[in-house]
């Protein structure tokens, strides 16, 4: 033992500065071991080293780093800001003026966390930032999600990736618009990015930590997308065989040949105008509302209601379609998988095809409203979030809300059917709910079911129609006594108004088929609705402003 304390040294106490400062300039222990309780563990290991926590370290202790000067330092900073926190040593050498060489320069004497087990040296006493790293954000992101309907400028804070700055524009954004519906809707927020929301989100929430949660907050439905597949039982499909049968006699081939001629006497319209995904020289995309009436797995496969979809779509450059009254979700299913590889003579031969084709529908009972859109167009069309409509609106209509980020504009679109009898105080509440003054907001919505006059739906606030009510938007069979209606609209909120372009359309060419029935005959439409669509600039404040 004295031969030990004689090669230890003669410094028989601890320096009282020593822990203040967050790094010091020696590298081996000096102290002695027999002042120290026995419920410590000293490494005699001469790699002994004070390290830094890179991922609560400020610019000037990381500076203290070989090689790192400020401008590496504020370059770590930023980088840990919008991945949230470096979760291992080697994701340091992504930061400009880092690298491999630098890394292996300064790997012993840096860490990502204080704790035990972790990248820091076991050995290291409790300092400063494993204090502060332990008591703050690492128990935040261990133990408890954030509320950011409720939580607080400093409690948001707490977690990596959210700054003071962030953390006020969620307050501020929150107090102005109400509570978030879902944490992906941070995206609205100023300086949080697809990456930042990446890092952040798993550490977030928007519902109570306590036991009253109900039912309906924990079984939150989930999307069913392109990427959707239908459960099977005794070779059926939600009840429908999974290979359709070919009956009369006639085989594949023939059944082929017979469309094909009916096809060539159901003549498409001619295109009024080539749209090419501009206006004035300036990025437009055209979205569209459409009630495909009872649109079920057999309808989708009648090979003239698919043609009759597909090719109207195309022709008028709908970069986004809201879909009313489908039946199952395998019918959009369907119409994607011909948009997307044709087999129809007349989808195959559309001169465009460099586009890849989404739908997007939520997995709850009785839901009949989707989205079929583009995300790999002219302009990348992004799904950011899809909600059902508020709970009190329910025996009014029905209501599917979506958030898209088209480019670098937010769109909200709201799919809405109007019941027959709606309360329309209620969804005038509502709908200005929904009015966000930084986004642009969409509604399409569809009084086929209405059985009071329309004019009242159609003006809300500052959200307005784009077509009158006057004009009617059912289809009217020849020859055929039936009453007229103004059956679908789309409303626009003030944003939506600034980026109107002026061009709009119903869809009343081309909707029919010599393929689809029509009572006891063919030659019927697709659906008792027509479609109708209009076109918006991406860029801000380029529109007509009607």
């Amino acid at each position: 033992m004295v031969q030990c304390l004689l090669n230890m040294g003669q410094n028989t106490s601890l320096p009282k500065g020593r822990r203040k400062s967050l790094r010091t300039s020696y590298r081996k222990s000096t102290y002695p071991k027999n002042y120290l309780s026995h419920t410590f563990t000293v490494n005699d290991s001469d790699d002994k080293i004070e390290q830094l926590n890179i991922n609560i370290a400020s610019e000037e202790e990381l500076m203290t780093l070989p090689g790192v000067n400020r401008e590496v330092a504020k370059s770590i900073v930023e980088h840990r800001k919008a991945i949230g926190r470096f979760r291992k040593i080697e994701d340091l050498a992504l930061v400009r003026g880092i690298g491999a060489d630098k890394l292996e320069q300064i790997r012993p004497e840096i860490c990502i966390s204080s704790r035990k087990n972790h990248s820091c040296a076991s050995s290291r006493a409790p300092s400063y930032d494993s204090l502060r790293s332990n008591d703050s954000r690492l128990t935040v992101k261990s133990y408890k999600l954030v509320n950011i309907n409720k939580a607080s400028v400093f409690e948001l804070q707490s977690v990596h990736g959210i700054t003071q700055e962030i953390a006020a524009a969620i307050v501020h954004y929150r107090n102005k618009k109400g509570y978030f519906r879902q944490v992906e809707d941070l995206i609205k927020i100023r300086n949080i990015d697809h990456m930042r929301l990446d890092n952040i989100c798993r550490f977030l929430t928007v519902e109570n930590n306590n036991n009253d949660t109900s039912a309906s907050d924990e079984l939150r439905p989930s999307i069913l997308t392109n990427g959707y597949t239908m459960p099977s039982y005794n070779g059926r499909c939600n009840g429908i065989p999974l290979k359709l049968h070919v009956t009369n006699g006639l085989t594949n081939s023939s059944l082929i040949d017979i469309f094909e001629l009916l096809s060539a006497y159901s003549p498409r319209p001619v295109a009024q105008e080539d749209f090419k995904f501009s206006r004035n020289g300036e990025p437009a995309i055209r979205v569209a509302s459409w009630n495909l009436h009872e649109f079920s797995f057999e309808k989708a496969n009648n090979l003239g209601v698919k043609e009759v979809i597909c090719r109207t779509i195309l022709e008028n450059g709908w970069s986004i379609l809201a879909v009313q009254d489908v039946m199952n979700v395998t019918a959009l299913r369907t119409i994607c998988e011909e948009l997307n590889k044709p087999r129809l003579q007349r989808v195959k031969e559309w001169k465009d095809k460099n586009h890849t084709w989404n739908f997007c529908m939520l997995d709850v009972h009785d839901s009949k409203l989707g989205f079929i859109y583009d995300s790999d167009g002219v302009v990348d069309i992004d799904l950011i979030s899809l909600n059902e409509g508020p709970e009190e609106t329910k025996n009014d209509c029905e209501v599917l809300i979506a958030t898209f980020r088209v480019g670098e504009q937010i769109l909200q679109l709201v799919n809405l059917v109007v019941n027959a009898y709606a309360d329309v105080k209620i969804l005038r509440e509502k709908i200005k709910e929904f009015d966000c003054e930084e986004d642009m907001l969409l509604v399409f919505i569809d009084l086929t079911l209405l059985k009071n006059e329309p004019d009242e739906f159609l003006s809300i606030g500052s959200v307005k129609a784009i077509f009158s009510s006057s004009v009617i938007t059912n289809y009217i069979y020849p020859k055929v006594p039936s009453s007229v209606h103004h059956t679908a609209n789309i409303l626009y909120n003030k944003n939506a108004q600034r980026q109107f372009t002026g061009t709009k359309g119903i869809v009343r060419q081309g909707i029919t088929h010599l393929a689809i029935p029509n009572g006891w005959t063919w030659g019927g439409p697709v659906s008792p609705s027509c479609p109708v669509w209009a076109e918006i600039f991406l860029n801000s404040n380029q529109g007509t402003a009607l």
